[in-house]
């Protein structure tokens, strides 16, 4: 229903135009009057009926409509002479228009306190149509006063509402380059027909805002604009200047005299003028080197997180998105992923650190020359910051783990010492109790009790040392690393079923001590990797080769064959894996021709 009553009021506003523009033509009325009424009528008709036809809840789209009725009575009015009509257009100027502006972009008021302003315009103006004066100064205040939450709108709105009102912008831009003395030459129809310009740029706003890059049509707009009147102040001003100062009129030499130094002064203006004009609209994106300080400094300031400094990096280009990316993962954001995004690698130390994700601007189909050469520039510090975050989540995490690693040991300990060790113990004792009250009356049953007790204490002993072989290898304690591998060495001399396996370990002998932690992993990695060769790959041959340099290198090689399967890593893989990583090493295992190979390489650091 609302479509239908919206092009409905389209037919009509297009039938009473076109029937005032006869009836001007064949009557001999002034034109001009009738022509404003009917653009501005036509305008926002058909303004008014795409945005009730498209986003009926937005009561701009009716204000327009109401506006073209409006306009359109009185360009009606006007050719029959008919009074009462004749100040319909106020409704259209003094509220409905007013109103829309109010509303814009989103419908609705930018606070509740705007509605005060409203109120006060619907109230002013009956009082301006009765054509009171003191209504007209009060109406033109009000009218102003609508400028103030456009500019809120663009100060405090994100990167959708900032396009719809540079299209504002750009429509008001027109009307003030159609009033320049030089355009009005050409007749007063240019002057006529640019307010029809603001309903239909709004409406383009609302609909499709990303039609066209309109950040580059403001600014060459606005760059003309207040060039044309700065060239107009300066040429007046220097024209009654020397003509006093020279005691004669303007005559063709002083204005030519003006004309030359105007020309001298155009394009120095224009260079300082035209970077204002674009940090205005663009940011910081054209100036790679002022971009590049401005996140600095915020850097050094108020960066929080990533989001933070991806926030400062779409701030200062003016972009609706920007993302960071790690391993197809989306690590951080800022703004909303919308239309086509463009991918800029990030180094940090010679190495890919990941990816910086763009948004293209709408009405854009890929970044600009500019934008590709200032995100050249801020490539190497996002990288660095990319990384650096990376690397404290990631030591942040590591804690987590070695946290939990250290509570999920002591949790162990405790059952086992609980569960095992401490009900033996309790045997123990009242066997020992239980001894002690027999001796006397029944020394036989005592001596057999006593016997009893002697083995479970030795069973005790084999928990504790089970227990202590689970915090640290005793073998180590006893002959250190590398005689602890030649035991291990000679427990595999023989497999499981008389098979030979000659196990050789080629290591430095007078190695010096290594840190704790380091000790352990090695020989948790060598034994179990030993272990995998003697179980799964048939291997006869084992060669253990340790070197000591800056880090800590293992190699396990073995002449076995990978089964009919072929060779997968499985648990003790993963087991070996992660032992390297608890001392900040690395462990790999893979497959050859001549067998199967293990190296590791543990860092020599102090834990």
């Amino acid at each position: 229903m609302a479509a239908g009553l919206a092009w409905g009021t389209l037919a009509v506003s297009a039938v009473g135009t076109t029937v005032a523009v006869v009836l001007a033509i064949t009557g001999g009325v002034s034109w001009q009057p009738v022509v404003e009424n009917t653009a501005m009528g036509i305008a926002c008709a058909v303004s008014g009926a795409l945005l009730v036809a498209q986003r009926p809840k937005n009561p701009i789209g009716w204000l327009f409509l109401a506006a073209a009725l409006a306009n359109t009575v009185t360009a009606v009015s006007l050719p029959l002479d008919y009074a009462i009509g004749r100040q319909a257009w106020v409704l259209s100027a003094a509220l409905a228009l007013p109103l829309a502006l109010l509303l814009y972009p989103t419908g609705r008021l930018p606070g509740p306190w705007w509605a005060v302003l409203a109120w006060a315009l619907a109230v002013a103006t009956p009082f301006v149509v009765l054509g009171l004066p003191a209504a007209r100064i009060v109406w033109t205040g009000l009218t102003a006063a609508v400028a103030a939450p456009l500019v809120l709108r663009y100060l405090r709105g994100d990167e959708v509402v900032r396009r719809q009102l540079l299209w504002l912008v750009l429509a008001l831009t027109g009307n003030a380059l159609a009033s320049l003395p030089w355009l009005l030459r050409l007749g007063p129809g240019l002057l006529l027909m640019t307010p029809a310009l603001i309903p239909v740029a709004m409406a383009i706003a609302i609909l499709r805002y990303r039609l066209l890059d309109i950040r580059l049509l403001v600014s060459r707009s606005l760059l003309y604009l207040l060039m044309a009147i700065g060239v107009i102040a300066i040429y007046a001003g220097l024209v009654v200047l020397l003509g006093q100062a020279l005691d004669v009129e303007a005559h063709l030499g002083v204005a030519a005299l003006v004309a030359a130094g105007v020309a001298l002064l155009f394009n120095q203006v224009r260079i300082r003028l035209q970077p204002v004009i674009d940090h205005a609209l663009y940011g910081h994106r054209r100036d790679p080197f002022r971009a590049l300080s401005h996140l600095s400094a915020r850097l050094d300031t108020e960066m929080d997180s990533l989001d933070d400094l991806l926030t400062a990096v779409r701030d200062a280009l003016q972009l609706p998105y920007v993302a960071f990316r790690l391993q197809g993962r989306e690590v951080a954001a800022s703004g909303s992923a919308a239309g086509v995004l463009e991918v800029v690698p990030l180094a940090a130390s010679g190495a890919a650190s990941g990816d910086l994700v763009i948004g293209v601007r709408p009405g854009q189909n890929r970044l600009g020359s500019q934008d590709m050469h200032v995100l050249a520039v801020l490539a190497i510090p996002l990288g660095v910051a990319l990384r650096a975050t990376m690397l404290s989540e990631e030591l942040q995490l590591s804690r987590e783990r070695i946290v939990a690693a250290r509570e999920e040991e002591r949790r162990r300990l405790r059952r086992d010492l609980h569960d095992g060790l401490g009900p033996t113990l309790s045997g123990v004792a009242y066997a020992t109790d239980a001894a002690r009250n027999l001796a006397r009356s029944d020394p036989d049953t005592a001596v057999d009790l006593l016997v009893r007790l002697r083995g479970d204490i030795g069973d005790a002993i084999v928990e504790i040392r089970r227990l202590v072989e689970g915090l640290r290898p005793p073998a180590l304690d006893e002959l250190g690393l590398i005689g602890a591998l030649h035991r291990e060495a000679e427990r595999l001399s023989y497999q499981e079923g008389g098979h030979p396996l000659t196990v050789s370990v080629d290591a430095p002998a007078d190695m010096l001590e290594l840190p704790a932690a380091v000790e352990v992993a090695a020989y948790r990695i060598t034994a179990e990797a030993l272990n995998n060769a003697a179980k799964h790959s048939g291997a006869t041959k084992v060669c253990v080769q340790i070197t000591v340099g800056d880090e800590l290198h293992i190699q396990v090689h073995d002449d076995g064959k990978p089964g009919p399967d072929g060779w997968s890593p499985g648990v003790g893989m993963a087991s070996m894996s992660e032992r390297a990583a608890e001392v900040g090493g690395r462990c790999e295992a893979r497959p050859g021709p001549d067998g199967g190979s293990v190296e590791a390489v543990l860092p020599l650091k102090p834990w």
